[in-house]
């Protein structure tokens, strides 16, 4: 065999070291995949209203409730017959407005009670904040008039100087009391007609039910 010479030995180890060197990475990137391309075709408003729906869980959906409720507004408190009857005792120097309601549509008032308000400020108030204990005693009063699915209006009488006339009647909206000032509950009150039948605002003076106290004789009877 022949002796190998110093050039033959440095190209034979060149070939074996590289045998062992790697490749470098490829530069070559493979093309997008169908589904990529499709997604990128859609309209950019498909991708918004995506957004829009993930708001609905989680955080987004709490913050759209925090919102709504806040723009809604703080709720009326409930009113109670008692207490807004002892209202009504408490403001007896004041002016007392006949209310009634009628049923939505026909032209027939039905009176129900009185209100007050303190220095007869807030009589249409008192009517519209009052109108669910009003609607409920109209009920006791006027069973066979006023079916359970009946859409009631609300009112008022101005007397009238003819005495052939009952007066006049005004409508009071509801939202009158909606935009009221806060804690006007306390300013107002309502005493409905004595239902002897159930004996809500019921006054006893020697015995038997009167109408109403007249100068502090009689006493009243207590509703929840």
């Amino acid at each position: 065999m022949a002796p190998t010479t110093p050039i033959l030995a440095a190209l034979l180890l060149c070939r074996l070291t590289s045998a062992f060197i790697p490749s470098p990475p490829s530069t070559h990137i493979a093309p997008p995949s169908p589904l990529y391309q499709r997604l990128q075709s859609l309209p950019s408003s498909i991708s918004r209203t995506s957004s829009a729906l993930k708001a609905g869980f989680g955080g987004g959906g709490t913050s759209a409730k925090k919102d709504k409720k806040k723009s809604g507004g703080a709720s009326l408190p409930k009113l109670k017959a008692k207490s807004q009857w002892d209202r009504y005792a408490d403001l007896k120097s004041c002016e007392k407005i006949q209310v009634g309601v009628r049923i939505k549509g026909t032209e027939e008032w039905m009176q129900v009670g009185r209100v007050r308000s303190e220095n007869d400020a807030f009589s249409e108030v008192a009517v519209a904040r009052q109108r669910a204990l009003i609607a409920e005693h109209a009920k006791r009063l006027y069973p066979v008039q006023l079916p359970a699915n009946s859409v009631l209006e609300w009112g008022y009488l101005t007397p009238s100087n003819d005495d052939d006339s009952e007066g006049k009647w005004t409508i009071v909206d509801k939202s009158v009391g909606d935009d009221a000032p806060s804690g006007v509950e306390k300013k107002i009150g309502f005493e409905g007609i004595s239902d002897k039948a159930t004996g809500f605002y019921c006054y006893y003076h020697e015995g038997r039910i009167v109408e109403r106290e007249d100068e502090g004789k009689g006493k009243r009877t207590s509703v929840v």
